[in-house]
């Protein structure tokens, strides 16, 4: 498949594109699709920010930095994620294919490059109050395909999937929540 036969096929047939992206791994194609929806992204949401108004503007030296770490951060947290989701691939279902859940996860953040236009021509247009529903419909989609790019990575069925994508996020949640409490029974141990 080419560059544009692969785009195409995330937005309008992902199961097949995904199928394909996962066996065949394209993973330098995958990236650059990747840097550019961030980029693109972040470039956007600072022209949202600059119209809205009120607030404390980047300064222009400053531009350069955002967009740096912004992709730095963004790739580290692809990798991490590729990383984790193979890692319970292997320990819960003694599947892994990391390079193919890394390339099928960079793709499936493509879609979302159609959240911010439409925010921005939202806020030109003064129609914020549907903003959040495009992010969350954009964000639905993301999740949506990677949850299909995990199972056709791992070779599994989507309701392991599904598990397999929510499992790091509930880990954490549980984890914080316990530090929380255990905080919080501290604090009123010593009050007492």
């Amino acid at each position: 498949m080419t560059a544009t036969e692969i785009l195409y096929g995330i937005v309008f047939q992902p199961l097949a594109t995904l199928r394909y992206l996962s066996s065949s791994q394209p993973l330098l194609m995958a990236l650059t699709a990747f840097i550019v929806t961030v980029l693109g992204n972040m470039l956007i949401k600072l022209g949202i920010n600059l119209h809205q108004g009120p607030g404390v503007p980047l300064p222009q030296g400053y531009i350069g930095v955002y967009l740096g770490l912004g992709l730095l951060f963004s790739l580290l947290a692809l990798a991490a994620a590729a990383a984790i989701y193979n890692l319970l691939g292997e320990l819960l279902y003694r599947q892994a294919n990391g390079r193919g859940i890394l390339t099928c996860l960079a793709f499936a953040f493509v879609p979302g490059i159609l959240s911010p236009p439409l925010q921005y021509a939202l806020t030109l247009l003064n129609l914020n109050n549907f903003n959040a529903a495009i992010s969350v419909l954009a964000f639905l989609w993301v999740v949506i395909l990677q949850v299909i790019g995990i199972r056709e990575s791992l070779l599994i069925q989507s309701s392991q999937a599904f598990f397999l994508f929510i499992l790091p996020g509930a880990v954490f949640f549980i984890l914080v929540l316990i530090a929380f409490l255990s905080l919080a029974l501290l604090v009123s141990g010593m009050m007492i």
